[in-house]
């Protein structure tokens, strides 16, 4: 599987249900990346009040607000499953495109934080059954303004043809362009 930096989105999600335990090492990097991410959860919009969590209305410093959710780019290598277990860990999950504004707001979250179009991580695959893509914070996967003839199973490893075509996560900017398919993670929260 392609390594790639992480989207993340922070919100209500299911777990993948194909997707590999991390062995202890790989946890530890999470960990640690997760440790030294300079957010509190108070930062996260997350506050205490007799017992209760409420939410502010705004974002944690460094974060991307759109509509009722809050996005951060995370310039990490990491495989689909990983980037999605570090938003897991944070409460969220991988970024989910629901409108073309949303793509658009997306495109610019990366390119202002990755000084240009990487390759980043979003939440759709279709691990499940071929074909069928679902996002991984549970909403319904209805945005179909993707490149043309995209999402499909096509892999790119330079040097290596031995993918079989099984390409079951998406990305976006593959190619260096602004069209969809696999690689970083942006985090989102609800608020």
């Amino acid at each position: 599987m392609t390594m790639l930096t992480i989207f993340l989105l922070l919100s209500a999600a299911f777990t993948l249900g194909d997707a590999r335990d991390l062995n202890d090492t790989e946890n530890q990097i999470i960990e640690n990346l997760i440790r030294n991410l300079p957010i509190e959860s108070e930062e996260m919009g997350a506050k205490e009040k007799g017992g209760l969590q409420t939410r502010s209305s705004s974002c944690p410093p460094g974060w991307h607000r759109y509509e009722t959710h809050c996005y951060h780019y995370v310039p990490i290598m990491a495989k689909w499953p990983e980037a999605e277990h570090y938003c897991l860990l944070l409460g969220g999950n991988l970024a989910s495109v629901h409108s073309l504004s949303q793509y658009n707001f997306l495109q610019s979250v990366i390119q202002s934080s990755a000084n240009g179009a990487q390759r980043t991580w979003i939440g759709a695959n279709d691990a499940i059954k071929e074909g069928l893509w679902l996002w991984s914070d549970g909403s319904r996967f209805s945005y179909q303004n993707w490149g043309q003839r995209q999402p499909d199973n096509y892999i790119h490893v330079a040097g290596n043809d031995n993918t079989n075509g099984r390409e079951h996560c998406m990305e976006m900017n593959y190619g260096g362009t602004m069209l969809s398919p696999e690689y970083s993670p942006v985090i989102h929260q609800t608020f």
